[in-house]
């Protein structure tokens, strides 16, 4: 015969109150930060053996490009391709993307690699002082759409640069006034 102790009544309450909970999901905080660079960043020396390379540096090398010259020979399928793609591909959860203002500064912010490309227009637009046109260029690429392209899709993830491209040259900051109180060195 074994009594109920009033820790197991307990215990036992607590585990139904938690089943019958309703769940929260928890939400990004985007860590907006506003950078500018800095003039010690400008420049920086490197030293001679940042470049030197070992013997067996150059021996992986070599093998991870003969790799890759007999796997551009053998025809592949499609699902062959996504695979090995998908092994050479991390898994991220979140990106930081920073979008460069026509004047320097950066807008940073936090995303999920789940979250649209129109997730971040409309994180750019709420951070500006006046709603103005405007489009986001990755480097050495077109200018992003607008729409429900996740980031990770749009080769954003884990970080990505974007340039703000305005139809005028702006006068002045484009950021709203909180956003430049929050203006700090890179």
């Amino acid at each position: 015969v074994r009594l109920e102790s009033p820790l197991d009544c307990h215990l036992e309450r607590c585990g139904s109150g938690l089943q019958s909970a309703t769940k929260i999901a928890p939400t990004l905080d985007r860590d907006v930060r506003v950078l500018q660079a800095s003039a010690g960043n400008q420049r920086f020396e490197v030293s001679s053996d940042f470049y030197r390379v070992t013997r067996e540096e150059v021996a992986a090398e070599q093998k991870r490009r003969a790799d890759e010259r007999e796997r551009g020979e053998v025809l592949r399928t499609r699902a062959m391709r996504e695979r090995d793609a998908g092994v050479e591909m991390r898994i991220y959860h979140y990106t930081v993307i920073r979008v460069r203002f026509p004047d320097g500064i950066f807008l940073q912010g936090t995303f999920s690699a789940h979250d649209t490309v129109e997730s971040v227009f409309t994180f750019v637009e709420t951070s500006l002082r006046h709603p103005i046109p405007f489009s986001l260029i990755p480097p050495g690429s077109p200018a992003l759409k607008r729409d429900g392209t996740l980031l990770k899709n749009a080769c954003l993830v884990p970080t990505g640069v974007l340039n703000l491209s305005t139809p005028t040259t702006p006068e002045f900051t484009l950021l709203s006034d909180e956003m430049v109180c929050k203006l700090s060195d890179m």
